[in-house]
């Protein structure tokens, strides 16, 4: 199966509209990334569903390890469904977009950044919608486990 997005036309990063979830909702692609983080203020956040799970959680990232709040949300985007998606909640409006997605997010599929059309490209083989997430580091040691 093949899902296909549309990313800002003027960006020079690859930001994926998500427009399916509201308005004007983008999200930034950083395939360096490994769990996914929201940037803007969490009250939206939870109106789409997300529910508080653990406080103060260190993460890497943005140039060096900072803290956020850690929550879970059931994300739809089209036909892939990420069940209690864990999303740690960074507030920092000089991000662009509502959402920073992790490559983690998209395991075991084939992606593709196509910056001429814009448009990112994701190709599941195993017709599998439902993506879980499993990150587990060099050492073997499961970091994040979703519904294994």
């Amino acid at each position: 199966m093949e899902m296909i997005y549309r990313l800002e036309d003027k960006a020079n990063r690859p930001i994926i509209k998500l427009d399916q979830l509201f308005p004007g909702c983008t999200a930034l692609l950083d395939t360096g990334a490994i769990i996914p983080v929201w940037t803007k203020d969490v009250k939206l956040l939870q109106s789409l569903g997300a529910h508080f799970y653990k406080q103060n959680v260190e993460f890497a990232g943005f140039g060096g390890k900072t803290k956020g709040d850690l929550y879970k949300i059931t994300l739809y985007l089209d036909k892939i469904i990420f069940p209690d998606l864990p999303i740690i909640v960074h507030n920092n409006d000089n991000i662009p977009g509502y959402f920073i997605f992790s490559a983690t997010m998209f395991k075991n599929m084939i992606y593709t950044i196509d910056d001429i059309t814009k448009q990112f490209i994701v190709v599941y083989p195993d017709n599998q919608v439902c993506q879980h997430i499993k990150i587990i580091d060099s050492n073997g040691k499961i970091s994040v486990l979703v519904n294994q």
